[in-house]
This record gives C-alpha cells, structure tokens and sequence, in this order.
C-alpha cells in the first residue's frame, strides 16, 4: 500500500486514507504477515545525493552529464527519483567491500604466505 503525500494532505480532514491504512494492517495481521511501515523522500536534488553519497556536488553534476546518473527534469532543474539514489548508494558499498575484502579477509585468517 502507498499513500502519496498529496493524497494525506488533502484529506486531513477526513480519515478516509487512516481507515484505508488500519483495514490494511488488521488483514495482513490477520493473515499472519508483518507490515512494514516506512518514509521516502521520492526525489532528491543534486546536492542531497551528494550529501548522502558523500561526494562533492561537482561529482554528482559530472555524472548526471555522462549519464551515469538517470534524472528527471523538474523545469530546468535535475531530480533524482530515490530508486536511482538507491542504486548508487548501494553500488559504492558494494565498491568500498570489493576494495577492502582483502584487507579483512587477511586480518581474520592471517596472511598464507
């Protein structure tokens, strides 16, 4: 289930998306499944991502340019759709373990040489 922020604030007055919202979690209790209830921020800037990649703005710029980076023109200003932040947050992990495997791997077996 997803409710979009536009929805829940155009009906504060009436609590058509909460009941909405409790018939969800008492049926999927009911079946016997968890509900996990969770934000995200839908599109973020390019200073944000650069903030939550821990890189410079120019970085982020230089990347959306060679197209590495998938945005979304919101008028003539660049968004990123979380799905896209993911994706790059989660290829630098996977690149900062790459680069230090060896280093632990080393440090909890030793070295065979």
């Amino acid at each position: 289930m997803t409710l979009e922020p536009e929805a829940v604030s155009a009906s504060l007055a009436n609590s058509s998306w909460r009941d909405a919202l409790i018939r969800f979690v008492e049926q999927a209790a009911r079946s016997g499944q968890t509900v996990v209830v969770s934000a995200e921020t839908r599109m973020l800037t390019p200073d944000e991502l650069a903030r939550r990649l821990m890189v410079s703005r120019s970085t982020v710029s230089r990347r959306i340019s060679a197209g590495e980076i998938k945005v979304i023109k919101v008028g003539n200003r660049n968004r990123i759709p979380y799905p896209e932040a993911r994706r790059l947050w989660d290829e630098q992990m996977d690149a900062v373990a790459e680069l230090v495997a060896p280093d632990i791997e080393a440090e909890l077996f030793g070295d065979e040489d």
